[in-house]
């Protein structure tokens, strides 16, 4: 394995020049740069960033912890934090926490462990006292998104999802609907409530509450999108638009509709929220609304960046807007026969 001193050697520099250079530190001129860059390519030398760590007392890891690293949903925040830490040449290494506090605890642990030199928290519950204390001791700055479950983070990143949510809600009712289902995701999850928030917030705006509409609580997912539709479709025929907690079970919902021969949008409206990347592939294209997850991880990661470099945010909370995304899946509610108006208003169900 090739050393700093065999780069040395071949750029015809000294030690320190190549030093200087790997660690971004000092002057170096351009023709010792090209003549080190050139002899690093051709010997394939690799530094020793934990040696360089232990010098600088950096690691130059951020740790984060998400929901589930194995979701499309919390991939594109990943990536949105990989590709800020990068180009600021630090790492990432990243867990779950499967919105379970003992979990979520472990997965901190874990990573201030490996000497990580700060964290950005996905967390749907609030931290245990040791960890906070672990946090305290430690000194290593934490930025979250999402909710404030980390009192000692120095800053916040927040998605607008309940007014993504009224945006949609109202999207529906504007185009007649009233027997509206919702299918939502977990109560475990903080989204929900914010996205139930939104949803009360339009249906306030047409004189109505959420006993008007009909609520089902499951997984973010598309196994549920499918069963629940299935089941909505034979217990509630007069439904006219189905609104997904995400766009996972909006795909679920769609498979369902299809399998029972409705033609969305002209029988029934499909609307999503997130704005995944198979959203634009489904067809019809889903409507749904956009949020900018890689953005919040990028943000996120750029204001630990600058707490690291001993710059204070300018702003201890951030909050992204979501968007509408206008596709083919929604349109006017269909008129309804004579016995699917005598139906009786849909009950929320838990």
């Amino acid at each position: 394995m090739a050393t700093i001193t065999d780069v040395s050697k071949k750029a015809g520099v000294s030690r320190s020049t190549v030093s200087r250079l790997i660690a971004g530190n000092g002057y170096v001129s351009d023709e010792a740069r090209k003549a080190v860059e050139a002899a690093i390519q051709e010997l394939g030398y690799r530094p020793n960033t934990m040696a360089r760590g232990l010098r600088s007392n950096r690691s130059d890891i951020i740790g984060g912890v998400v929901v589930n690293v194995s979701s499309p949903f919390y991939a594109q925040m990943i990536g949105g934090m990989q590709e800020t830490a990068r180009s600021a040449g630090k790492s990432i290494i990243v867990a779950s926490g499967y919105a379970d506090r003992d979990e979520e605890a472990h997965a901190i642990i874990e990573l201030l462990d490996r000497a990580c030199d700060g964290l950005i928290l996905y967390l749907e519950n609030a931290l245990r006292d040791d960890v906070l204390e672990i946090i305290a001791r430690s000194k290593t700055p934490v930025v979250t998104v999402g909710g404030n479950e980390c009192p000692p983070a120095r800053a916040r990143v927040t998605i607008d999802n309940a007014t993504g949510a009224e945006a949609g809600m109202r999207l529906l009712l504007d185009q007649g609907h009233r027997h509206i289902a919702y299918l939502s995701g977990g109560t475990i999850y903080r989204d929900t409530h914010e996205r139930l928030s939104g949803i009360d917030a339009a249906l306030a705006g047409f004189g109505l509450a959420r006993d008007d509409i009909y609520v089902e609580h499951g997984s973010f997912s598309e196994t549920f999108g499918q069963q629940a539709s299935a089941r909505l479709l034979v217990e509630r025929p007069e439904t006219t638009a189905i609104f997904a907690g995400d766009d996972d079970v909006a795909a679920g919902a769609l498979l369902a509709l299809k399998a029972a021969g409705k033609r969305v949008p002209e029988e029934i409206s499909l609307l999503g929220f997130d704005d995944n990347f198979h959203a634009r592939h489904l067809t019809p294209g889903l409507t749904t609304v956009r949020q900018p997850v890689d953005e919040a991880g990028r943000v996120a990661t750029r204001l630990l960046l600058s707490i690291l470099d001993g710059e204070p945010p300018a702003a201890p909370v951030i909050t992204i807007p979501t968007e509408l995304i206008m596709r083919q899946s929604v349109g006017p509610a269909r008129s309804l026969s004579p016995t699917a108006r005598t139906v009786a208003p849909a009950l929320t169900a838990s």
